[in-house]
């Protein structure tokens, strides 16, 4: 009898093949959500500096330098969020 517990451990909770899949939808979702925030970033710079400058300092235009940072800054998100899904679909 003890024989065939240690074969049933073997083959089903030993073995890599026994371990269920793994989900990796949610990891591609945000992805694609961190593509959304970098391309917001990249077209709308002025949201995110309302977000951190322009609220504390109502009436003050946003700077030209600090918006060519935060589209650079979005081109950089948008390339980390591609990567990041062609790399979960490649896994999958």
């Amino acid at each position: 009898m003890m024989l065939n517990i240690e074969k049933f451990v073997a083959k089903t909770l030993l073995s890599p093949t026994s371990q269920p899949p793994i989900d990796l939808s949610g990891v591609q979702y945000f992805g694609i959500f961190i593509v959304i925030i970098g391309l917001v970033s990249l077209v709308f710079p002025q949201v995110f500096w309302h977000l951190r400058v322009g609220r504390k300092i109502p009436g003050v235009p946003p700077n030209k330098l600090y918006l060519i940072v935060l589209r650079f800054g979005g081109v950089l998100v948008v390339v980390l969020g591609v990567y990041m899904i062609m790399y979960i679909r490649q896994m999958v």
